[in-house]
């Protein structure tokens, strides 16, 4: 992931949880971030853990809603970012999957993890079919993370 966050990076974090993840990225240059979670237990801590890391309100965003049934938030959410994270269960990644393409620039990194090695291979065909090729995959004590990259143009 540290490669691809630079400075002036826009990234969507998808299931932030308590944003340990999105806090690093955005000290390693994000420029700006939109962090979304379902639960808003999560979200309030997300909030005070970006505070306490002194972390500029004016460059991030914090929300608590469902992308997939939430089309309200899901506009507001926007496009364009260079790099999407989401580190959720295989179901979670495969029904937000359609919205990935619109969320992500050309080219654009997904990078996604908290998933099952059992329940890779059938989450990447899910996102294979969006237009994503995989760049990397590793694996650990039953866990996949995968970083993809979103083809330019149509396919």
């Amino acid at each position: 992931m540290e490669s691809e966050i630079q400075d002036g990076t826009k990234l969507l974090d998808l299931g932030c949880g308590s944003v340990i993840l999105f806090i690093g990225r955005m000290l390693l240059g994000a420029e700006t971030a939109y962090a979304v979670d379902i639960e808003e237990n999560a979200v309030r801590i997300a909030q005070e853990n970006a505070k306490q890391n002194h972390l500029d309100p004016h460059t991030y965003i914090i929300s608590c809603g469902n992308i997939i049934e939430d089309a309200a938030l899901t506009q507001q959410i926007g496009t364009g970012y260079d790099v999407i994270t989401a580190n959720i269960v295989a179901d979670v990644i495969k029904g937000m999957t359609p919205l990935f393409p619109g969320f992500l620039r050309d080219n654009g990194i997904l990078i996604l993890s908290g998933i099952i090695t059992e329940r890779a291979d059938e989450v990447l065909e899910t996102v294979a079919v969006q237009g994503f090729q995989v760049l990397d995959r590793r694996e650990a004590t039953g866990w996949c993370a995968v970083k993809l990259q979103k083809c330019g143009g149509a396919l």
